[in-house]
């Protein structure tokens, strides 16, 4: 005799069974959907160390990969208006030495322009910032490393007053040469702390040149004495000058050369490790999809196993007893 107490019992045990395959079956079919373990507790056997361990160096590449990106935007920002101001170097040498086989009043006021112009643009270039960072001011980035182009000859306009011409150059040549002249003085970086990127572990790249820089002195110190002295021997001694200082900023483009190419490869080998990692993050959170398809047909037979039982107990319909 069936009891209705027999019948409470067993639809009670019906209904735990189904809540508890229900949820087998909707953990099994989320597995196979996003290819993703859904328990990793149970997979890991609570040992949640190797996955951290994945993670942690994950992020720390992902922050490598984001500090090397801007190291190499930085040198190459850098890279360029170094360039350019080796280029203007160049052509304003060129000028600058011809003017002594023209020693028209017409040809040096046309040379002083040249000149001018090609310190004005060297300035503004020293002074450019890139991605919210002066380039040239060493470490402190927020602030211009110069004073402005007119600033600087107004104020070598008014020191040289009077002075011969050789007097007058050797005098710039100290203003932006001497440790203790009126350019160093003014500079408003810093050229004992450069500014650094930390691109890997205990990896650091410099950015070593700023404006302090003893060929972009001597290149200013060129092109002011053929803006401001208007002679044809010291034109000639300025461009002059003004070759070797392009020459030394070659080799500054040089040292800069191996800092991108160190970034580069600083960027390729974590590159290789977040790689790595994420293949082995896939180890630890992905499951066999073969097992994983296998286990969710069963718990798919069970739950139709269990509907059949039901509906014979209650004439319920498989809507209803989903």
């Amino acid at each position: 005799m069936i009891t209705a107490t027999g019948d409470l019992v067993q639809f009670l045990a019906l209904r735990r069974a189904n809540t508890q395959v229900s949820t087998q079956f909707e953990t099994a079919a989320a597995t196979v959907a996003e290819g993703k373990i859904q328990d990793l507790r149970g997979a890991l056997q609570a040992d949640f160390r190797p996955l951290n361990a994945v993670q942690n160096t994950l992020t720390k590449m992902a922050a490598y990969q984001e500090a090397g990106t801007q190291a190499a935007f930085f040198l190459g920002q850098q890279q360029s208006t170094l360039a350019a101001i080796s280029d203007l170097a160049t052509t304003l040498s060129q000028d600058l030495v011809a003017a002594e086989e023209a020693d028209a009043t017409a040809t040096l006021d046309t040379v002083s322009s040249s000149a001018r112009s090609a310190f004005g643009q060297a300035v503004a270039a020293l002074n450019g910032a890139a991605g919210g960072r002066y380039l040239f001011s060493g470490a402190a980035v927020g602030q211009a490393p110069l004073a402005s182009a007119e600033e600087m000859l107004d104020t070598l306009s008014t020191e040289i007053a009077g002075m011969s011409h050789s007097d007058a150059a050797a005098h710039i040549k100290a203003y932006f040469v001497d440790d203790a002249g009126g350019y160093a003085t003014a500079f408003a970086g810093t050229d004992s702390d450069l500014v650094s990127f930390a691109v890997a572990d205990q990896q650091k790249v410099e950015a070593s040149v700023t404006a302090m820089s003893t060929s972009l002195r001597e290149a200013l110190a060129a092109m002011a004495t053929g803006a401001l002295v208007a002679d044809p021997d010291q034109a000639v001694s300025a461009g002059t000058d003004l070759l070797s200082a392009a020459q030394g900023i070659a080799s500054e483009r040089g040292t800069l050369g191996i800092a991108e190419e160190r970034v580069e490869s600083l960027q390729t080998r974590n590159s290789s490790i977040a790689t790595s990692m994420e293949l082995h993050l896939a180890e630890l959170t992905s499951p066999d999809m073969y097992e994983a398809a296998s286990e969710l047909e069963q718990y798919e037979q069970a739950l139709e196993r269990l509907y059949l039982v039901t509906s014979r107990m209650s004439a319920l319909n498989f809507t209803e007893f989903m």
